[in-house]
């Protein structure tokens, strides 16, 4: 093989005495080509698997991600809810004991009866009335405490 590479240099005008070491190096640039030409097709065979590879993870990292996303949201719209919901009842618990404790100073003050015309105001009956708005306000503060303890 050697041999016609030479035949072939001198052909293309190649002095005799150097023929044989251009067939060399021909010889050694056809390896190195093909040498190359496999490295790059492995090399990018491989960049290829390994891209799709992390991209397949990639894609499945995500895709945990926003399951564990959604996860979360629909948590926190759960609690959401439920905030909402017992805040609605303390509201109204709130605003029935109020109504309740407003009803009862109006009902202590209405039970003091009324003076006669020209007379001085007889005695307040004070110990009822202060009884009745200790009630109240005790009641109040529980309900401040904890709204289920009205009832």
């Amino acid at each position: 093989m050697i041999g016609q590479l030479a035949k072939l240099a001198i052909r293309a005008g190649v002095p005799a005495r150097a023929a044989k070491l251009v067939a060399w190096a021909l010889v050694v640039l056809a390896i190195a080509g093909v040498t190359a030409a496999a490295i790059a097709w492995i090399y990018g065979s491989g960049r290829a698997a390994g891209g799709d590879q992390v991209r397949a993870a990639g894609a499945e990292k995500r895709n945990q991600v926003l399951t564990e996303a959604r996860g979360d949201e629909r948590t926190a719209v759960d609690v959401a809810r439920a905030i909402d919901a017992r805040t609605a009842r303390a509201e109204a618990l709130t605003d029935a004991q109020l109504h309740s404790t407003i009803e009862e100073i109006r009902n202590a003050i209405d039970t003091v009866p009324p003076a006669p015309g020209g007379a001085d105001l007889p005695a307040a009956p004070v110990d009822g009335v202060r009884d009745a708005l200790n009630a109240s306000i005790a009641r109040a503060n529980r309900a401040g405490e904890d709204p289920a303890a009205v009832r």
